[in-house]
């Protein structure tokens, strides 16, 4: 399939999918969500060039090392879409996950603004959605390099249908995550 491709030239194990990514209880949330349409891309599928830029900036930072380090996140370095941009802190043991920024379209496309919460915490539409972010955010640790998603997303708000989304994630240094630097584009057709 298209997805599996992707996953593949992501460098991503080809039987890799989002089926697999999810528990059955947030594959069934993502369905009453609306966001089960959202799939991995190859970072070049993605249609918005702010996207690109930051997976570029990722790059330039990481100056030849798996990923950057975490104090290689400076905003006057960041391509000139900071409205787009959200950073995850990431704790470990056990695997936590917090807003620590959260840029102004991000929180106009949602609806709310959920900087400073923990993942898991947070709901929507009466759903406990934080369930959802953590494993995303978990998957993202776990393939240690960019992933890139897009599709429609019933989460948003605003007459916004859907948005293109790249998580870049950052270290300590050696080889642990510490945030997830994250961009996303909302689309209202």
């Amino acid at each position: 399939t298209k997805v599996m491709k992707a996953a593949a030239k992501m460098g991503l194990p080809e039987k890799t999918d989002v089926e697999s990514v999810y528990s059955s209880e947030v594959l069934d949330l993502r369905r009453k969500v609306g966001n089960d349409q959202i799939k991995p891309v190859d970072v070049s599928a993605l249609e918005a060039d702010p996207l690109r830029e930051m997976h570029n900036f990722w790059n330039k930072a990481r100056d030849g090392m798996p990923m950057p380090c975490s104090s290689c996140i400076d905003p006057v370095a960041l391509p000139k879409r900071l409205s787009q941009v959200f950073v995850i802190a990431v704790a470990h043991e056990p695997l936590t996950f917090r807003f620590r920024i959260m840029g102004e379209d991000v929180i106009n496309a949602f609806g709310v603004n959920v900087c400073g919460q923990e993942v898991s915490t947070i709901e929507s539409h009466g759903l406990p959605t934080g369930k959802l972010l953590h494993e995303t955010y978990a998957w993202v640790v776990d393939q240690r390099q960019p992933v890139a998603m897009a599709g429609p997303n019933g989460a948003l708000q605003d007459g916004f249908k859907r948005h293109e989304m790249i998580y870049l994630p950052f270290s300590n240094g050696g080889c642990q995550i510490t945030n997830i630097l994250g961009a996303s584009v909302y689309y209202r057709t």
